[in-house]
């Protein structure tokens, strides 16, 4: 019976030690996940900005394109005007040849 005593107050001292350990290793832990959750917060902050940033640029490259393409219908419009005036020219001077 006393054996018996003894191992139940070894095993009594024993678990009240891992309580004092788990209690101990529950701040650390509490802080590791404020910190990861802190870190993951920063880092939803930062892809939020990176897809701002992507969707500006996205927006920069349809207005330049639509830039170029109005540019391109301008150069079209100018190459008509040109060939247009190149005929008139060509009239005139059928024309000075005729009343000649």
């Amino acid at each position: 019976m006393t054996n018996l005593r003894k191992m139940l107050s070894i095993a009594t001292v024993g678990v009240m030690m891992l309580g004092v350990v788990a209690c101990g290793a529950k701040k650390p832990a509490e802080e590791a996940a404020n910190s990861a959750n802190a870190a993951a917060a920063e880092a939803n902050a930062a892809a939020q900005e990176a897809n701002k940033a992507a969707n500006e640029a996205k927006t920069e490259e349809a207005e330049a394109n639509k830039a170029t393409e109005e540019a391109n219908k301008a150069e079209e419009a100018a190459t008509e005007a040109e060939a247009a005036a190149n005929s008139a020219e060509e009239a005139a001077d059928e024309a000075k040849t005729e009343a000649k």
